[in-house]
């Protein structure tokens, strides 16, 4: 995937500005994050904000997806990318007026237009990937796709948790503001270069991606990204919970866990080799396998008293379920075409983000009355027996529609 990825990068100047672009704004992002909960914290703000805060560092994504799709059939894609990361910039001047003014209210709204303009990114890039690459070449987009949220988590929350205490909170902002900046520079450079080689035709439209009108393979597809939040999501919601088995500070053990999954995160997609994407694409064992070993591995933390062996098997539980995000994003834009892929990637995204809202809270209520490493067993575990259940409705599904085409076709 890394060679795959280098190669890309050379044969099209448009990838390689695009994917710089990206980095800096997913930098700024991960700086955005690190000032706003650090003022809250240092705010000794509720349990109820701080939970708040994380559902609008998530929830307003919904406004943007839809926003980003209406637009994309007005606009050229890239065009509707700067627009997000002007919004992304403009968002700034909140967190901005809350550093001399203490306003909660100015600090979660941040939040907000952060997750909003993320929104809008989710069916640009897609659409824009897989115009602008050929079809042997799209593994190396969802590559690009995972880089981009990691380095959102190990540079941007990274180097914005290193420098917070040592820089004032405005420079840091500065900063964050420059690399937002730069993004949008990049990305009007990206929109002079860029030549698409699959231009959509009048009659790939395909509605409103009805479920029923979908092909089975199609429907597997949408099912990849809600699986990995079906499974996933509680699971790592519960990990700081898992930090209290290990001795030392529980505030650095946990600090260390999410390290290691962010670590698991990163290098997950580098291990399958574009043969490999190619061979397991559209296929269902490696995301059952994938998923199952994931909660083996959680499963394997909880009961483990040493920090080394849990940070190991997260760093693998997390490389298993990366290897099944870049499947996902594949398959959906293999499977789709070009018209359409950016709307069917928001559709996708945005099952998977109703999931992760909804199920890590279940979890941590669960969790406060119970054994954690049993709510982590009975949620992850049963998450993964409600997918296979979808998957073989869905086989079935598939089956009987064969059967009546052919019965139509015989006569």
């Amino acid at each position: 995937m890394f060679f795959l990825i280098l190669r890309t990068l050379r044969q099209h100047r448009w990838f390689a500005l695009l994917g710089a672009a990206l980095l800096l704004s997913s930098v700024g992002n991960g700086l955005t994050y690190v000032i706003v909960f650090g003022k809250l914290l240092a705010l000794e703000a509720k349990p109820s904000v701080l939970t708040l805060a994380y559902i609008l560092a998530l929830a307003p994504g919904f406004p943007g997806s839809y926003l980003a799709e209406k637009l994309l059939t007005k606009m050229a894609p890239i065009p509707v990318m700067i627009l997000s990361e002007i919004i992304g910039l403009l968002g700034l001047s909140l967190p901005a007026w809350s550093l001399y003014s203490d306003n909660l209210i100015l600090l979660l709204s941040s939040q907000a237009v952060a997750a909003f303009a993320g929104g809008m990114m989710v069916p640009v890039l897609s659409q824009t990937l897989k115009s602008g690459l050929k079809p042997t070449e799209l593994p190396a987009a969802s590559g690009l796709e995972t880089f981009i949220f990691a380095a959102n988590v190990i540079l941007g929350i990274g180097i914005g948790t290193l420098l917070y205490g040592h820089l004032p909170a405005v420079a840091i902002l500065a900063l964050d503001a420059l690399s937002f900046v730069l993004g949008i520079v990049l990305l009007f450079a990206t929109h002079r270069a860029f030549r698409p080689v699959c231009v959509p035709e009048n009659g790939e439209v395909i509605g409103n991606l009805s479920w029923r009108r979908l092909t089975q393979l199609q429907r597997r597809s949408l099912l990849f990204l809600p699986a990995i939040a079906l499974v996933g999501a509680p699971a790592m919601a519960l990990l700081p919970a898992l930090a209290t088995n290990f001795s030392g500070s529980s505030t650095d053990t946990g600090l260390m866990l999410l390290l290691a999954r962010s670590t698991g995160q990163l290098i997950g997609p580098l291990l399958l080799s574009e043969a490999q994407l190619q061979r397991h694409s559209g296929k269902l064992n490696v995301l059952i396998i994938s998923l199952a070993l994931f909660i083996c591995c959680y499963a394997l933390v909880s009961i483990t008293d040493k920090q080394w062996l849990a940070m190991l098997l997260i760093v693998m539980a997390h490389i298993f379920t990366n290897i099944v995000y870049v499947l996902a994003t594949l398959n959906i834009m293999q499977s789709f075409p070009a018209s359409v892929t950016g709307r069917a990637m928001a559709k996708a995204w945005r099952v998977q983000l109703i999931i992760t809202l909804i199920l890590p809270v279940i979890a941590g209520f669960a969790a406060d009355i119970f054994d954690p490493a049993w709510v982590l067993y009975l949620s992850s575990g049963g998450g993964f027996v409600v997918l296979i259940c979808v998957l073989a409705t869905n086989h079935l599904a598939g089956r009987r529609e064969g059967t009546a085409l052919n019965l139509k076709n015989s006569g």
